[in-house]
């Protein structure tokens, strides 16, 4: 097979598709074809502005509301109201023309542009955030990519996706030990976060509620202090729980929501 070489154009193969890039990491937008859903959005999704759904994906300004459904480990998002967006986290653009595609007849833009179908380009400045939003209509297979030529959508194993969405938004159920009348407590995220996050915890579904290990009797927390984020990997925060005397060595467990969205 021939291919051509172009310092401008990139790699054209003999069926004339043109490769700008290298393959691995071309696209900038994380969760395009919406394999990711921590949250369990499920039905039809009701958002208000800039309230997430699938992951990396918010509602616009007017809110959002859609479906999915998956055929064949393809998830395709049909957009009835509003509009849908990703921003794509600076640290990851180089400067130069961009190109959005994607599957569905949805219209979308990229920043103050105006909505258009698949082919969106764009001139992004690297380190600077940049925002691309789709409007109603289905879409699936969304990319952003360097240059002005669309390739075919970079399709990553689902345990990279997984950690790249973990970078803004990951849940554990965490168990601690060592609990003093104010505790001080921490724990490591899955994967390094983007910036220290805010922390959200619940048990059996109470907001700000612990639970303890060895008799199973609940504390809600009435004030927490974070105070180191160390390497963007490791968390340490104090707290003081309503009606506990303290104690080291018991343990308690929650559901823990760190978010470091964009």
């Amino acid at each position: 097979m021939s291919v051509v070489v172009h310092g401008t154009n990139g790699v054209t193969f003999n069926d004339s598709s043109v490769q700008p890039s290298a393959s691995v990491g071309k696209n900038k937008i994380i969760n395009g074809n919406f394999a990711i859903n921590q949250r369990g959005v499920s039905g039809t999704v009701v958002l208000s502005a800039g309230v997430y759904g699938h992951d990396r994906f918010k509602a616009g300004s007017s809110g959002c509301t859609y479906t999915f459904a998956t055929t064949a480990n393809v998830t395709t998002i049909t957009i009835t109201a509003g509009s849908l967006q990703q921003v794509i986290e600076g640290i990851n653009l180089q400067s130069g023309t961009h190109v959005l595609s994607w599957t569905g007849t949805a219209q979308a833009k990229i920043d103050s542009g105006s909505y258009a179908d698949t082919g969106v380009t764009a001139t992004l400045t690297g380190g600077t955030n940049a925002t691309v939003e789709f409007g109603t209509g289905t879409v699936t297979k969304a990319q952003l990519e360097a240059g002005v030529n669309v390739t075919d959508f970079e399709q990553l194993q689902y345990g990279q996706q997984f950690a790249l969405c973990q970078r803004y938004y990951q849940t554990q159920t965490i168990a601690l030990n060592g609990i003093s009348t104010s505790g001080v407590s921490g724990f490591s995220f899955n994967t390094i976060m983007r910036a220290a996050p805010t922390i959200t915890w619940s048990s059996g579904g109470v907001a700000n509620r612990q639970y303890r290990i060895d008799t199973g009797a609940v504390y809600d927390v009435t004030s927490v202090t974070m105070f180191s984020f160390v390497g963007g990997l490791n968390y340490f925060y104090s707290f003081s729980p309503s009606g506990w005397a303290g104690g080291a060595g018991i343990g308690f467990t929650s559901n823990y929501v760190m978010s470091a969205e964009l």
